[in-house]
């Protein structure tokens, strides 16, 4: 038996297919209901997906996505499966389900997630058993990659940023003013081209500009997870998962020390642990 197993966010989905053969690792574009179309869902699955499986039949999926937490999300991602995988059994939950799997397995503990989005969780008896309140892009998403990425661009639009990061910037992307302010309003777009810039600054992150506004992105975020979860936070494990907590991991653990909050563990990419998780199942 065959299962697949999917971690999907806004900018990338991690699969992976557990079988009698060796794991098979694939990656296709994000797969977040609210920012791709049927259409686009459906020409990912059946061009970019079911390609690279090789052949070999599904009889399990589990994805794991951001933008699946309402029944009405879970249920049209199961269609959209249930349209290419005919005869899998489908089962969806969320991306917070997943890094909680991947940080925690059978034990408890506050799931953080910063990719190109934000988002917590406390995690028990294998699922998120209750969410921090997210407002999503533009005005939310404290401490992701569009976060970050979206106080840097503000900075460089008013003419504030360093002029050594303002020349990076100009030679990584594309940054004609009016382009920049049409991509913010198509959410899609400006989510994850904000979220490309805070990528590429990473290379200068030492500067002390950057330093502060990772500092101010990850204690906004990390303020609004110690006001959901007062209680929870003293007694239980943090962990994160995520390219930006990754990326950044040494600037958010020093913004968590100046707040007293100790995180336990940082994962970049959760699909090899979940793996572990399921390797028993098949």
């Amino acid at each position: 038996m065959n299962i697949l197993i999917a971690d999907s966010g806004a900018s990338k989905t991690d699969w992976v297919l557990l079988g009698e053969e060796q794991p098979q690792f694939i990656q296709t574009e994000g797969l977040n209901p609210n920012l791709v179309s049927a259409t686009e869902f459906m020409s990912v699955l059946s061009k970019e997906l079911k390609p690279n499986l090789s052949g070999r039949s599904v009889s399990r999926i589990y994805f794991y996505g951001s933008g699946c937490g309402s029944s009405q999300k879970k249920k049209e991602v199961e269609r959209f499966l249930k349209e290419v995988f005919e005869f899998a059994e489908i089962k969806i939950g969320t991306d917070l389900d997943a890094a909680g799997l991947a940080l925690f397995g059978k034990k408890e503990g506050i799931v953080c997630i910063l990719g190109t989005g934000s988002s917590a969780g406390f995690f028990k008896d294998g699922k998120v058993v209750r969410q921090m309140p997210s407002s999503g892009y533009p005005d939310g998403d404290e401490g992701g990659g569009c976060d970050i990425g979206k106080r840097i661009l503000k900075l460089y639009l008013s003419g504030n940023l360093h002029k050594d990061l303002k020349s990076y910037l100009d030679k990584m992307i594309e940054t004609d003013t009016e382009k920049l302010h049409l991509m913010f309003e198509k959410t899609k777009k400006g989510k994850l081209f904000a979220s490309r810039v805070c990528k590429v600054m990473g290379a200068k992150a030492h500067y002390p500009q950057m330093q502060q506004i990772l500092y101010n992105g990850f204690e906004s975020f990390l303020k609004k997870v110690t006001a959901t979860f007062p209680d929870e936070v003293i007694e239980w494990e943090l962990g994160f998962v995520g390219s930006v907590a990754s990326v950044y991991e040494a600037e958010l653990r020093a913004c968590a020390r100046q707040m007293n909050i100790e995180i336990s563990s940082v994962v970049r990419s959760p699909i090899e642990h979940i793996a572990l998780q399921f390797s028993g199942d098949h």
